[in-house]
């Protein structure tokens, strides 16, 4: 265990002390504020894309975190006018979708209400619970979760925009941070 700690802690040494010149990387910070900004792949995994371009981990993680929830306030503003906007539209398969999006959230959110009535009794009110499971939901850095997918849920279940926009921010930061620091070998001494 001790022998990978160190080895690991020598290769991100001699990471840090060769110098990184910004202009000379600029194809790297463009590629990873891009990727950033992807739906699916957002800070999370960009942070893993930018250490291996030899970039510190501490620009890397908030590379990544700052480009990654620059998405956040325009799904949260625009996609209940884009949704309503396929409603008007004469193409009946973006109608259809458009209404199973909508019946699906409000299944889940029903669901959602029903569970937390059920298991919490009374401990967390339904907004808080919603906003706690937002929370874990853009946390945990898997395929499917992130900001883009947390931001259309928060829109489609009707959350109040700030403080869906604070929670999404605050689970994109730990999701950005548990892969920074897996990827720098921080939690291998666990």
């Amino acid at each position: 265990m001790f022998d990978k700690l160190f080895v690991r802690s020598g290769m991100l040494l001699a990471a840090a002390n060769q110098p990184f010149v910004w202009q000379e990387h600029t194809r790297e910070i463009i590629t990873t504020a891009l990727l950033s900004m992807v739906p699916t792949f957002e800070g999370r995994y960009a942070v893993t894309v930018a250490l291996g371009m030899g970039m510190p981990p501490v620009f890397s993680y908030l590379l990544a975190l700052i480009c990654s929830s620059i998405p956040v306030p325009f799904i949260l503003l625009l996609l209940r006018p884009v949704l309503d906007w396929f409603y008007t539209l004469p193409i009946k398969p973006v109608q259809r979708f458009a209404a199973w999006l909508e019946r699906h959230a409000a299944r889940k959110r029903a669901s959602m209400n029903e569970k937390n009535q059920k298991g919490i009794r009374g401990k967390l009110s339904a907004d808080a619970a919603e906003l706690l499971a937002l929370y874990i939901f853009v946390a945990l850095p898997l395929p499917g979760t992130g900001v883009w997918t947390g931001s259309a849920i928060a829109t489609l279940f009707e959350m109040p925009r700030g403080k869906a926009a604070l929670v999404i921010l605050l689970g994109n930061m730990t999701a950005c941070l548990i892969t920074t620091l897996a990827a720098t070998g921080v939690l291998a001494i666990f």
